[in-house]
């Protein structure tokens, strides 16, 4: 090969790697970003409400030592009005409420699935009122199958947690089946 074309093989080889380093650089930007970087959470307002009516029909199952916190008609806090930032999920939410109102909220982070377990609200708790027993959430009438703290709000949002005494089927979940 004689000079000239050399030199046209090496210009045409550090085009080349130019374009390789510039795709490289873009799916870099894209990974370091993450696939959804385009999506904006926007600030709003939702509802929230903590009720444990079902303990109400099974005083019977319930620990005598829990008694003292079951409200008489069930509802710890009725439907109130709250406002969020965007990016924030329905566990911020309850966890600003209790702090606001002073209702006692315990929760424990779970690695395994990234999120927060809520374990007891108002000192009423996971198995007090029976082995099937536990907090649940639901956002506009539907149970999400993954937890609160991962569930990002959206303005107009109803949040509803409820004290299930039988794996949520006696607040209204239709889990089995799905």
């Amino acid at each position: 090969m004689d000079k000239i074309g050399q030199r046209v093989s090496s210009v045409k080889r550090k085009k080349i790697i130019s374009v390789w380093i510039c795709m490289l650089l873009v799916l870099n930007v894209v990974c370091l970003t993450g696939c959804g970087a385009g999506k904006k959470w926007k600030d709003g307002k939702c509802t929230i409400s903590i009720e444990c009516s079902s303990i109400l029909d099974n005083m019977e199952a319930l620990k005598e030592t829990k008694k003292e916190f079951v409200p008489s008609d069930g509802w710890i806090l009725k439907e109130t009005e709250v406002s969020f930032k965007g990016g924030e999920t329905a566990f911020d939410v309850l966890k600003q409420i209790c702090g606001k109102k002073g209702i006692h909220m315990a929760s424990r982070y779970t690695p395994l699935y990234k999120s927060y377990y809520v374990e007891g609200i108002n000192q009423l708790y996971e198995f007090d009122c029976g082995k099937n027993s536990g907090w649940m959430y639901s956002v506009n009438g539907e149970y999400p199958n993954y937890g609160a703290s991962s569930y990002n709000l959206k303005d107009g949002d109803k949040v509803e947690w409820r004290y299930t005494c039988n794996l949520g089927s006696d607040v209204g979940d239709k889990y089995e089946g799905k």
